[in-house]
């Protein structure tokens, strides 16, 4: 590839910056999202989750005693 004049050279210039430039954003990007999947000790999406998970599970087991009392004819 040959640059005749100045100007080729600063549109080669100009297209490599815009390219690496939008590397280096979508790298931040990346770096931001995967920080939400990781524990934290409260605020990320992740410790949110557990968090649900874990109270479906108490309601669960609730519901389930609830279930078998009445089954039972309040003899559980």
């Amino acid at each position: 590839m040959n640059v005749q004049n100045p100007g080729d050279l600063a549109l080669l210039i100009t297209i490599g910056a815009a390219i690496l430039a939008g590397l280096l954003w979508l790298i931040k990007a990346q770096t931001a999202i995967s920080k939400e999947f990781q524990r934290n000790g409260g605020s990320s999406t992740k410790d949110a989750l557990y968090r649900i998970e874990r109270d479906i599970v108490q309601i669960r087991e609730r519901l389930d005693n609830h279930i078998d009392t009445h089954n039972h004819g309040g003899k559980a």
